[in-house]
C-alpha cells in the first residue's frame, strides 16, 4: 500500500519504532538510521542486548517485530568531528524521503543539524514528525522521561498510586503506544494533505498528550505490582512526605549516576544491575528517603539534576488543572457551550506546523444530522418523512439545542 513512501527513521525505545512499525507492515520503505555505538547504555529498540556479540545480535534481531520489514543504516551523527559528513549522508538520504521519524529531547536534531529546517532545505516536501515527552514549549521541554513519567503527568498514574500507597502501577505502559499510533496516523494524514497542497509540514505528537487521550483505559487498568524484573521493590513510584507520588525510571546509566548523585548517596551508582538483595535494600533505602521532604521540594532537586523524573497528577482533571506543561501546549481547551456555558475538552494532542487541529463543532445529538446527510444522499423531504415514519431513521428533537 505504501511501497512508494520512504522514512528516514532516526527514533529509539518504543514508541518511533512502533509507529514506523506500523507503516512498514504497510509497506513503507523505512530506514532505521542508527547509532554506530550503544547510546547511554540503552539497547534497540528495547529488544536487543546493548552491544551483542555477532551471535547475540543474529539472534534477537529475529525476535525483534518492530523492526521488522525495516532497513537499517548506521551514521555516527553524535561525533563533533564526524557529523558534517555524516550530515551529508543524512542529506542525501533525505533529498529522496517522504518522511522523518525522532524521538529525541526537543534541540537534539538541532545539535545533529538534521532538524526540521534543516532537511526542508534539501527537500521541501518533507514531512517531519518529532515525538516528544512533553511537547516543544513549555517548562518540561528539556525534562528526560519514559512512559511512567509522560503517564505520570498525564494523570494516569495517580489514582493507582493513592489507592495502593504507591506500592503497584498501572498494568500497560500508556505514553509509549498511545504516542506512535497518533504518530502513525498523523503521519498519513499529512502524506494526503501533501497530495492536495504539494507541501510538506512539520509534526510534533508529544506522549503526554498522546496518554491524556488515552485516560480512560489507563483509569480502568488492573493494578500490578511495583516491582521490576528483579522481582524486589521498584523506584517507579514513590511517596514523599506530603501524600503525593513521584514517578522515576532513570533506565540510562547517565540519568541513573545522576538520581544517585542528587541523593547524596553515589555508592548507589554501582547497583543499577545489581540482582542481589543489596538493590532491593538500597529501594527500601530510597522510598523511606524521600519521605523526608514534599514532592514538590524532590522535583526542585531532581529535576535540576537531570534526572527521569515527574509529579503523579491524581487524574487527567487534575493535570488539566494544575500542571503548567499541560496547559503550555494547549492540551486545556476551554469552549464556550449555547446552553452549558464554558465548557472544559481534553485538546487534540498532535501538532501540525500548517494545518492544525481545530475545534468545529461540538459532539452531535443522536440523529441531529439524519436530515441533512439523506438529503447528501439524494432523497427529498417526503421520502426522508416516509423513513422516519416506518422507524428506518431517527432524528434528533428540533430546538433542543442551539448548534
Amino acid at each position: 500500500m505504501l511501497e512508494n513512501y520512504r522514512m528516514l527513521d532516526l527514533s529509539r525505545f518504543l514508541p518511533g519504532p512502533f509507529a514506523s512499525h506500523i507503516l512498514a507492515d504497510m509497506g513503507m520503505d523505512v530506514v532505521k538510521v542508527e547509532e554506530t555505538e550503544p547510546r547511554y547504555g540503552m539497547n534497540r529498540d528495547g529488544f536487543t542486548s546493548v552491544d551483542p556479540t555477532p551471535e547475540q545480535e543474529a539472534h534477537e534481531v529475529a525476535h525483534n517485530p518492530v523492526a521488522r520489514n525495516k532497513r537499517s543504516i548506521a551514521l555516527n551523527l553524535l561525533d563533533p568531528k564526524l557529523r558534517p559528513a555524516s550530515q551529508e549522508v543524512f542529506y542525501r538520504l533525505a533529498r529522496n524521503a517522504d518522511v522523518v521519524l525522532e524521538g529525541y529531547r526537543p534541540g537534539a536534531v538541532t545539535w545533529m543539524g538534521v532538524d526540521y529546517e534543516a532537511i526542508r532545505k534539501v527537500n521541501p516536501r518533507i514531512i517531519y514528525c518529532s515525538i516528544t515527552g512533553y511537547g516543544q514549549v513549555g517548562p518540561y521541554v528539556k525534562r528526560p522521561g519514559h512512559d511512567g513519567q509522560f503517564s505520570a503527568v498525564a494523570g494516569l498514574q495517580g489514582r493507582v498510586a493513592a489507592e495502593t500507597d504507591g506500592q503497584h502501577g498501572l498494568g500497560v505502559g500508556i505514553a509509549d503506544p498511545a504516542s506512535g499510533l497518533y504518530a502513525a496516523t498523523a503521519i498519513l494524514a499529512a502524506i494526503i494533505e501533501r497530495e492536495q497542497s504539494g507541501e510538506g509540514q512539520y509534526i510534533d505528537v508529544p506522549m503526554m498528550s498522546a496518554a491524556m487521550t488515552f485516560g480512560l483505559a489507563g483509569s480502568t487498568q488492573k493494578p500490578i505490582a511495583g516491582r521490576g524484573a528483579r522481582g524486589g521493590p521498584s523506584l517507579s513510584i514513590l511517596k514523599c512526605k506530603d501524600g503525593t507520588f513521584l514517578s522515576t525510571g532513570n533506565a540510562e546509566t547517565l540519568f541513573w549516576a545522576n538520581f544517585c548523585k542528587a541523593l547524596g548517596h553515589e555508592e548507589y551508582i554501582p547497583l543499577r544491575d545489581d540482582r542481589t538483595e543489596k538493590y532491593s535494600d538500597m529501594v527500601r533505602a530510597v522510598q523511606a528517603q524521600m519521605l523526608t521532604k514534599t514532592r514538590d521540594q524532590w522535583l526542585e532537586i531532581l529535576v535540576p539534576a537531570e534526572t527521569c523524573v515527574a509529579p503523579i497528577h491524581e487524574s487527567v482533571a487534575a493535570a488539566l488543572d494544575e500542571d503548567p506543561q499541560v496547559k503550555a501546549i494547549g492540551m486545556a481547551w476551554e469552549l464556550d457551550h449555547p446552553l452549558e456555558g464554558r465548557v472544559r475538552q481534553i485538546g487534540a494532542p498532535v501538532r501540525f506546523s500548517r494545518t492544525p487541529s481545530v475545534f468545529k463543532s461540538w459532539a452531535p445529538l443522536l440523529g441531529e444530522h439524519s436530515h441533512e446527510l439523506l438529503r447528501e444522499a439524494g432523497y427529498d423531504d417526503t421520502a426522508i418523512t416516509a423513513l422516519e415514519g416506518h422507524g428506518i431513521v431517527k432524528s434528533a428533537a428540533t430546538g433542543v439545542a442551539a448548534r
